[in-house]
């Protein structure tokens, strides 16, 4: 597993299948560091329960940055922009379900799904980032998220509907609490949240080309200026700073699986200027791309 990468490409729609269509469902135990040292930024589609069993990490779950305690629930609504890091020194346990509100009906026409469940699953609700002990209903979610996540790792005879259920009594509790409600964003604010998901995904597809500010704001139907204030708002960094982190985060997957001359990496993955991305890449890393290389090599022979 790779120290240094988490297993989607940063800022872009995850690629990592959850579940498959007949069950979109997922579980994931993290150990971080071992696991990541910097989950970067994504979407996708599900939405997704974690429960912090002990430690410490840095979350970010759309504008909402804050530091994780042990027991802590994170809730991240589907199409939400989110991220996690590593904070030196600490250790983080935690456990995630990722399931498709589909799963749970929102494709039906009956009023939970018309009410509920499809607002879910359009990203036309918002969640509560964190949900700490003490606060409404925490103990009672916290049991129903663990219910189900035993179910779904068990996979006892009927767990499937055994699981819809244990699932849609955690949503209605945090519907119930308020945990998940009306965003309260406009639909413009929603369409400017899309437009920009649609960059970050045309950034991930081009990255290798020049890509000029002005042509992806344009891209998106913003005015420049306008466009790089939103995606500083949305994405916690310049549209440039992102652009230099995807492409040394993509070269250093390079760097670790091929053995190409480092100038070449450096060109085919949107660097003409060697001494940039050296500097970029060691802002980066804290090592030049060759002592990057030889580290990697050094821990895949361990």
């Amino acid at each position: 597993m790779r120290k240094y990468m988490a297993e989607q490409d940063a800022g872009i729609r995850e690629k990592v299948s959850h579940g498959d269509i007949f069950l979109p469902v997922s579980s994931y135990h993290c150990l971080v560091p071992l696991t990541y040292q910097e989950l970067a930024i994504h979407w996708h589609e599900e939405m997704e329960i974690t429960l912090i069993r002990e430690g410490s990490s840095n979350y970010r779950v759309g504008q909402s940055r804050f530091r994780t305690e042990a027991g802590d629930l994170i809730l991240v609504p589907p199409y939400c922009l989110h991220s996690a890091f590593e904070i030196a020194g600490q250790k983080m346990v935690s456990d995630s379900l990722v399931f498709h509100p589909d799963f749970l009906g929102a494709g039906g026409a009956d009023l939970s799904a018309l009410k509920y469940l499809r607002p879910l699953a359009e990203g036309r609700l918002s969640a509560q980032p964190v949900i700490r002990a003490g606060e409404e209903g925490y103990e009672e979610i916290r049991e129903g998220f663990l219910q189900a996540l035993a179910v779904f790792l068990e996979k006892e005879p009927y767990y499937e509907l055994e699981l819809r259920e244990k699932l849609l009594r955690v949503l209605l509790l945090l519907f119930r609490c308020g945990y998940i409600r009306e965003s309260g964003e406009s639909r413009h604010s929603q369409e400017s949240r899309q437009q920009l998901i649609a960059v970050l995904q045309y950034i991930g597809e081009h990255y290798t080309e020049k890509l000029q500010i002005g042509e992806l704001a344009s891209r998106s139907g913003f005015s420049e200026s306008h466009f790089m204030n939103l995606f500083r708002k949305h994405v916690g960094m310049t549209c440039t700073q992102y652009m230099n982190r995807y492409r040394i985060r993509k070269a250093a997957e390079a760097l670790e699986e091929t053995e190409a001359p480092v100038m070449e990496i450096a060109m085919d993955h949107g660097f003409d200027n060697i001494s940039y991305f050296n500097l970029q890449f060691r802002r980066e890393f804290g090592m030049t791309p060759g002592q990057f290389r030889k580290r990697q090599a050094g821990m895949e022979a361990v």
